[in-house]
């Protein structure tokens, strides 16, 4: 079963900055694509791995929205182009913070299909 069959939640590709904190050290990465359930984003390569560990993760998926701090689970990294490539489960997201996200997917993805369509 692939990744893509495996998903529950629909997926929409980004592109916008996030911070990634990992026991002492923040940097900014960017977010790939996100569900309400997780994100898939690329980091620099500096050689540390953070598979099966906590990473928080703090976002704005619009300029509307308050910042989401996600306590998350990272399940797979790959190496991408000399990046780093995380694939992370959030954890323990406020109800609000998945409403905020749910209505993005649905907006990008609304968006993305009516451009496929023009």
């Amino acid at each position: 079963m692939s990744d893509e069959e495996r998903r529950t939640a629909p997926r929409a590709a980004v592109n916008f900055t996030v911070t990634e904190e990992f026991l002492t050290k923040e940097q900014t990465v960017k977010a790939i694509d996100i569900s309400v359930y997780g994100m898939h984003y690329l980091r620099p390569n500096d050689s540390s791995r953070r598979t099966n560990q906590e990473v928080l993760l703090t976002f704005t998926v619009d300029d509307e929205s308050e910042p989401i701090k996600a306590l998350s689970w990272v399940v797979k990294e790959s190496e991408v182009d000399g990046q780093i490539a995380s694939h992370v489960t959030f954890m323990f997201l406020p109800e609000k913070d998945e409403h905020t996200i749910q209505q993005f997917v649905a907006r990008t993805l609304h968006t993305q299909d009516t451009l496929a369509k023009t």
